[in-house]
């Protein structure tokens, strides 16, 4: 048994667009020169499926994230708001394992992270959830970027 990752973008209609993880991986290295003209100017959701293989036959989806992507006129991943999202979603985790003791009295708690992280984050309906599972699983065709 092993895991795969398969990455989804989505349109404005639910279309789902299969990137492929070497792609994504060039896209966060080096977004200046690989772009995506499809999604040009836009905010777009991302869904991340972690499937089980078995006998290299997808078995079942263990775990879905859901973020959002931005890009910029020209196509071009939005590196910096992904990384501070990601980064914010980092420190909501670590926060809950390594948070610090409560000073008597004190009554502001920086929610900085949490707004951050809550802005790169999406919910889908559970319609477009289970096409989101049926497509990670290979039974539901989509386009590959």
């Amino acid at each position: 048994m092993s895991f795969s990752v398969r990455t989804f973008l989505l349109g404005p209609d639910d279309t789902l667009y299969r990137l492929p993880s070497a792609k994504f991986s060039r896209m966060l290295d080096d977004p200046a020169t690989h772009r995506l003209a499809r999604f040009a100017g836009q905010r777009v959701r991302l869904a991340e499926a972690i499937v089980e293989i078995h006998e290299r036959t997808p078995r079942a989806v263990v775990r879905l994230i859901f973020e959002m992507l931005r890009f910029d006129e020209e196509g071009r991943l939005d590196l910096p708001a992904f990384l501070r999202q990601n980064a914010a979603l980092a420190e909501l985790a670590m926060g809950r394992v390594l948070a610090p003791a409560a000073t008597p009295g004190e009554t502001i708690v920086d929610a900085s992270s949490r707004f951050v992280a809550q802005g790169g984050r999406w919910q889908p309906s559970p319609s477009l959830e289970r096409n989101i599972r049926r497509a990670a699983l290979g039974e539901l065709s989509c386009e590959r970027l």
